[in-house]
């Protein structure tokens, strides 16, 4: 599926609405889309509005009702289907310009600007019969004032956002033909529907105004309120207090065509469409409805142009004050009125801010919010199998941390609900990362050369800084009385370890492995200057229902548990403890996943990526040399961006290592791979201190 203005920021699958999963408009998991993609759709989202409104606008879905623009934050549907998302887009850049533009304080006192117009206020009240109240009149002005307001203000916040970022003019452009440009809207234009002066009428036909089939003969002032909103200079209204002015005034001059209503039926009046000239039963039962005269709608041959005294002041007929409807308008089937109106529907929902936006169950909502607070997203990898060329969706997560847990399943980490004796596997894992930290205190020692500052000071140069124990023999013709001094030290650096947690690495290999990991990251946290990351990845059943997956849910993960950048050893003490085994080793995946967050980590920097793991790559049909060529290509780019490469194949024997795995680990690392016990620490010293000589 290719989305006309998102296929740059979206992969052609965002949407795709050919899953077997069900969809309604409560969503839940499994049914519906995945959470993580409504996250990212929230993100994306939630960065346009920012980009174009200039402020930090929330972007949130809603949880059940309505959704409206509150003036603090802006609502999106849940509804990913591809014929709404372009249009989705288009509303929640329309609801932040809101935001941006409109004055909703001037909105809020609107009924007190009503109560002071006390002039029409008495017009109304003596023109309508059913106005027996000021409070009658301030609600039938109010309410068609808000109207009016917003049709101006829409426009004027649009061209406001056309003229300012014309780039995103084609989601407005999706929107506007969601809503306003139904071809059923084209046919209501050219009908002989909505021609009675009426309110109905002109809300309809001044709303529409731009739509290229709208007949500003269709009623009396249409032209007029054209021209006096003059739509192709919007943009001189500075604010919606002006926007607020020009509506009353156009309030004003409709009114004064509008018919009069009755509450009850006139003396003497006759059946609808009989009365004789010049009665008042002359055009229909006389209470406010907009049939006159004969027929479904009304005598076309009567063209108001009979009525005498009141009749013709208050406007009785569909064609009062002389606009006579051409004959031969197109008249609507009762199933096309039916759509018309329900396109109308949507329009006033628009207008008023209350369009209807598929909710999300609260639970749904936890969930997207600890993706978004941990920084998931998901890259799409490019690989070989046995049949051509196959594609391969990566979740990366970049911020480890309990909302996370507490909030999605995954295989990658502990939970109660997951988990079978949760408490004994927390508390030992717990002590693998205390073994972990006490044997990083020994490491950072051996490692200190990387703190370590050098100065070398040459003596007998014939340029430099004067040698004070030199200068008695200037008096004997010595030139070389200079001395320099040359300081070395170390660039700052960086060190990327990942940890294969497949569930072969399970037991003893994953505890050698986070022990070791968390003794170079506690080694780091002693060096200035070093800063440490450490990633897990496998293949997992993230986001998912416990019991309610399919095989297909299982993809490949990144999850990045602690950066020292943005974390302290306290993410260590308290995080890792909760990382477990998970499935499958999607090693090149993974790696070519994130290989643009390692090499701008890497950047001015002596760049280290530290690899553990067990064996072979394996995810479905990644696996055998195509999966080690792969993997071999991703550690190519690496060395080629400067970064040093060191991989450990944990094993508790060495002996037991099969050649197979052996041959494939030499294939993916080459010179180095290193196969070492990780209990014995000294040994990663030694293999870690050959590799940061390397750059003397």
């Amino acid at each position: 599926m290719i989305y006309n203005n998102s296929s740059f920021w979206l992969n052609d699958d965002f949407l795709n609405d050919n899953d077997d999963w069900g969809f309604d408009d409560e969503i839940t998991k499994p049914k519906g889309k995945d959470p993580i993609k409504l996250s990212g759709y929230r993100r994306a989202i939630g960065n346009f509005v920012r980009i174009v409104t200039g402020q930090p606008i929330p972007v949130r879905f809603t949880e059940a009702g309505d959704s409206y623009t509150d003036g603090k934050s802006v609502t999106i549907s849940a509804s990913l289907k591809d014929k709404d998302f372009d249009p989705a887009v288009g509303l929640a850049l329309h609801e932040g310009s809101h935001i941006k533009l409109t004055d909703f304080e001037t909105l809020k006192t609107l009924e007190d600007f009503v109560n002071k117009q006390d002039e029409v206020m008495n017009m109304l009240s003596n023109k309508h019969e059913d106005i027996t109240e000021r409070w009658d009149a301030n609600y039938y002005a109010l309410n068609k004032l808000k109207d009016l307001i917003n049709i101006i203000e829409d426009r004027r916040i649009d061209n406001f956002i056309f003229k300012s970022a014309p780039g995103y003019r084609g989601y407005y452009e999706a929107l506007y033909d969601k809503y306003f440009n139904a071809k059923i809207v084209d046919k209501g234009l050219k009908s002989d529907e909505f021609r009675e002066e009426t309110w109905e009428s002109y809300m309809f036909r001044i709303c529409n105004m731009t739509n290229v089939n709208t007949d500003l003969n269709a009623l009396n002032v249409l032209r007029d309120v054209y021209k006096m909103i003059n739509v192709k200079n919007i943009a001189r209204l500075k604010n919606t207090n002006e926007v607020r002015d020009l509506a009353w005034d156009i309030f004003k001059i409709i009114e004064n065509q509008i018919p009069a209503n009755k509450t009850e039926e006139q003396p003497g009046q006759g059946e609808e469409g009989q009365g004789n000239e010049g009665q008042e039963g002359q055009e229909g039962n006389g209470n406010g409805e907009m049939k006159d005269g004969n027929g479904e709608h009304g005598n076309i041959n009567d063209d108001g142009s009979k009525a005498e005294g009141e009749e013709a002041k208050q406007g009785k007929g569909g064609n009062q004050g002389g606009t006579i409807a051409p004959k031969d308008l197109e008249k609507l089937s009762d199933k096309q009125k039916h759509q018309l109106k329900k396109a109308i529907e949507k329009q006033k929902e628009f207008q008023n801010g209350k369009t209807k936006k598929t909710k999300i169950s609260k639970s749904l909502n936890k969930q997207m919010k600890a993706m978004e607070n941990s920084g998931v997203e998901m890259k799409d990898v490019e690989y070989d199998n046995w049949s051509g060329k196959a594609k391969a969706e990566v979740t990366i997560i970049r911020n480890f941390n309990k909302q996370l847990i507490d909030s999605v399943n995954c295989d990658m980490w502990l939970n109660d609900e997951r988990y079978h004796g949760f408490d004994r596997h927390l508390q030992e894992h717990q002590e693998w990362i205390a073994a972990g930290i006490r044997k990083g205190v020994v490491l950072g020692k051996k490692l200190k050369v990387r703190a370590e500052e050098r100065n070398t000071k040459f003596n007998r140069q014939r340029s430099g800084r004067i040698d004070k124990r030199m200068i008695a023999n200037a008096g004997f013709g010595a030139e070389a009385i200079f001395a320099k001094i040359e300081s070395f030290s170390y660039n700052p650096g960086m060190i990327h370890i990942s940890i294969d947690n497949s569930g072969s690495m399970n037991g003893t290999r994953f505890e050698k492995a986070q022990v070791a990991a968390v003794a170079i990251a506690k080694a780091c946290s002693m060096i200035e200057n070093m800063d440490c990351v450490i990633s897990y990845r496998s293949t997992a059943y993230f986001g998912v229902e416990r019991y309610n997956y399919s095989q297909r849910d299982c993809k490949p993960v990144v999850l990045i548990a602690y950066d020292s950048r943005m974390h302290g050893m306290a993410q260590i003490k308290t995080m890792l403890p909760y990382v477990t085994t998970a499935s499958l080793t999607p090693e090149g995946l993974c790696f070519e996943a994130i290989m643009k967050d390692i090499v701008d980590a890497s950047r001015g920097k002596d760049s280290y990526f530290v690899n553990m793991c067990d064996g072979a790559p394996y995810y479905n049909d990644y696996y055998g040399d195509n999966a080690a060529q792969h993997t071999k290509a991703q550690v190519k780019k690496m060395r080629y961006e400067g970064i040093k490469v060191i991989s450990y194949f944990i094993t508790s024997s060495l002996e037991n290592t099969s050649p197979r795995d052996s041959s494939n680990f030499r294939t993916m690392y080459g010179k180095d791979s290193q196969f070492v016990d990780t209990n014995k620490i000294a040994e990663i010293a030694r293999t870690m201190n050959s590799k940061f000589l390397e750059t003397i």
